[in-house]
């Protein structure tokens, strides 16, 4: 049942413009929150830049930031990260 069209088609992510919602906002929060705070206009090219290279990410992989959510979420930081600059993991 969950090879079927119907129910494939039924459970997509929600996209807008083509890109799933976490990589618009993403890519909304780099571009255009930047252009009202600062009105430059080089902050739209930011978006015109960026939505090919995100569109192409979220076709290869939809779940990105998800993933990257949970790896960060359950990843602990070690103690040593602001001695040495980065997080060592040793047995």
């Amino acid at each position: 049942m969950r090879d079927t069209p119907l129910f494939l088609g039924l459970t997509k992510p929600p996209r807008i413009f083509g890109l799933p919602i976490g990589y618009f906002v993403a890519l909304v929060f780099a571009s255009v929150i930047p252009f009202i705070l600062v009105d430059d206009m080089r902050f739209l090219l930011v978006f015109i830049a960026g939505y090919p290279p995100l569109w192409l990410v979220a076709d290869r992989n939809p779940n990105l930031f998800q993933i990257l959510n949970v790896v960060m979420s359950r990843t602990p930081r070690t103690s040593v990260r602001s001695r040495d600059g980065g997080d060592l993991y040793v047995a």
